[in-house]
């Protein structure tokens, strides 16, 4: 059984929120809502299971696909916390 980690989100995952934020809510601010509810909802279920994810495409990372939105979350897992340190549109390359 996993143990519950401490999650944390980097600058550069929390800039993705915003970013993500900004393109869907021009068009519908209850639509970025729901987009971000789920992404965050999606990262405290990590913390319970660090290991729900595949292995990342980036040494050390792990990677877990959204299933109802075009995202993924990419994470690492240390001892006694889980990052997420990126948020990533899957038509997206790695940058």
């Amino acid at each position: 059984m996993s143990e519950k980690k401490p999650l944390e989100w980097s600058v550069r995952s929390r800039r993705n929120l915003t970013a993500i934020y900004d393109h869907i809510a021009p068009e519908s601010h209850a639509a970025a809502l729901a987009v971000l509810n789920e992404i965050r909802e999606t990262g405290l279920k990590l913390s319970n299971f660090p290991m729900l994810g595949h292995i990342g495409r980036r040494s050390g990372t792990r990677e877990l696909v959204l299933s109802r939105y075009p995202y993924t979350l990419v994470y690492r897992v240390y001892a006694a916390r889980l990052v997420i340190v990126a948020v990533l549109h899957q038509s997206r390359k790695y940058a």
